[in-house]
Parts: structure tokens; sequence; C-alpha cells
């Protein structure tokens, strides 16, 4: 009987240099770091925190940290229930349900990187969080910001941390807006493109027609899926979803609601940092991550 685990992987901006050190003496990262190099023609494991921030780099890096992780905890027995991931770590989780191979997943998210770095060397922009500010007040916020550029509400993480995402004047405007608002916390994030936003919706077809390549399998395990925050377990859905999620916002304070609902009792980050286990305990839920549970 699998245990009521519910794995949940990280996004963009929890890269940092250095981030395989405690996972690098385990023969799977060994592999897994042969198999990026051979695929990708390149090596990240000394990149700094500079080298690992354009999203060509920082996407196939992180899903290969991620799956590493992943590969470690069940090596340990530790398993999980029902998973999902937040932004480019819904690859992540797809890859531990089995929908597609750590090879496939690496091409995939590889390419998604680079047409994402496409736009954002076309349409410079960036993203923020929001601390302490209602839902209705951020989108208030937006709406008089957008007259500087696109700037809109892309990732709602919790009730009162919402990501922003836009051109970087608009967002910059948004920042100062949401400050006089009374935000707790105004924060730009590590990230080098305005991800989720309408700016994305030029990428849907090319990333479409990249998923055409490869063959997908229904998931091991239910896969919570931002786009609605819902578990899909059709393979056909799950990649319209993962094509929606380009430019459409992760749902994913509903993503975590609909986990729990289904008996989710222990929250498990799998991969760097601790973004998604600090989301999760400000929420009131029972979280860990998987660098404390392999340290």
């Amino acid at each position: 009987m699998l245990t009521k685990n519910a794995f949940i992987f990280p996004g963009q901006g929890s890269q940092y240099q250095g981030m395989l050190k405690k996972i690098e003496k385990f023969e799977i990262t060994k592999r897994y770091l042969g198999i990026f190099k051979d695929i990708l023609g390149y090596s990240f494991e000394n990149m700094t925190d500079e080298e690992l921030l354009p999203t060509s780099v920082t996407q196939p890096s992180l899903y290969t940290v991620s799956a590493i992780y992943f590969e470690i905890l069940k090596e340990k027995g530790i398993i999980p229930f029902i998973v999902a991931g937040h932004s480019l770590g819904e690859f992540s989780a797809l890859y531990a349900s089995e929908f597609f191979n750590f090879n496939d997943g690496l091409k995939i998210v590889s390419f998604r990187g680079k047409i994402m770095e496409e736009v954002a060397k076309a349409i410079p922009g960036c993203m923020a969080a929001i601390i302490g500010l209602r839902e209705e007040v951020v989108y208030e916020i937006c709406l008089k910001a957008s007259k500087y550029g696109v700037v809109e509400p892309v990732n709602f993480n919790s009730l009162d941390q919402i990501v922003i995402s836009g051109v970087n004047e608009a967002l910059d405007k948004a920042c100062i807006l949401a400050k006089e608002k009374g935000a707790k916390i105004v924060k730009k994030l590590n990230v080098s493109a305005p991800f989720h936003s309408s700016l994305m919706l030029p990428l849907r077809e090319k990333f479409a027609e990249k998923l055409n390549e490869f063959t997908f399998s229904k998931p091991k395990f239910p896969v919570v899926q931002n786009y609605d925050g819902e578990v899909h377990a059709d393979p056909l859905i799950i990649k319209q979803n993962l094509i929606y999620q380009l430019n459409n916002p992760v749902l994913w304070n509903k993503s975590l609601d609909t986990m729990r609902a289904r008996g989710a009792k222990e929250f498990i980050e799998v991969g760097p940092k601790k973004v998604l286990t600090n989301i999760c305990i400000s929420k009131g839920l029972s979280a860990k991550s998987s660098e404390d549970l392999i340290n």
C-alpha cells in the first residue's frame, strides 16, 4: 500500500550554484549527469548562479536535479501516491509518474527552455512575488500598471502569495503600487523571462509540434496539473494542459488543496531549496524537503 506522501517538484528560481553537492556521491547522479551531457552537449555541475540563470540552462538542469532526488528517495523506499510540480516542476512530476522517460523529458524541457529564452530576448521581462495582498488587489495593481506594458498575475501560490509577470517597466510599476498598497514583501524572482503571461502565447504552436514527436504513457501516480489544479490521467489531456500552461497562471494553491482533498498527509519537495516546502507550511500543511531527507 502506498503511503500518503505527496511529491511536489520546484520550478525556476530554485536553482543555485552547488545544488548537486548533497547528491553528488550517488550513482544515479553520475548516470543522469552523463545522459545530460550526451544529449545536450554540456555540463552544469560547476556553473555559477549567473550561468544557471538563462532559462535554456535552468530548465534542463533543474529537471535533472529533481529527477535525481526522486530516484534517490525511491531507492530509500520513500514514494508518492500523488504528484504535482510548479511550472517547470510539472515536467519533473510527470517524469516521476512515468508519463515519459528521463531522456525524453530532458529533450522536452530543453526545447521549452530555448523557446522561452527567445521570448526573453525579444521582450525583456521578469516576475515578482507579492506577499500580503488579496487576489483582487493584485489584479487591480496589474490593471493600473498595464498602461506601461503587459503585467499579469500568473502564479497563485497561496491566498496571500501571488506572483506577477510582465515586461520590465510595467512589472516595476506594479511592484511600486504593491508596496503602496501595503504588501508585506515584494520581491523580484531569479528568472529571466515573463513566464506564464500572455507574452508566451506565440510559443504554443512550436511547443505543441515538439510534443507531437514523443509517445506518452498513462501516469503511474495521479498528477495534478498547473493549468486547472485538477488530476488528469489521459495523456492527450495532460499534453494539452502542458501547452496551455505556457501562457496561463499556475494554480498552485488549488493544486495543493486538491492533493490534500485526495488524502495527502505529508508534502515532500523533491529538488533543491525549500520554496514549495515553505508555501506548504504557510498553509498549515506538513512538509519536508528532499535536501533534508537525504542529508
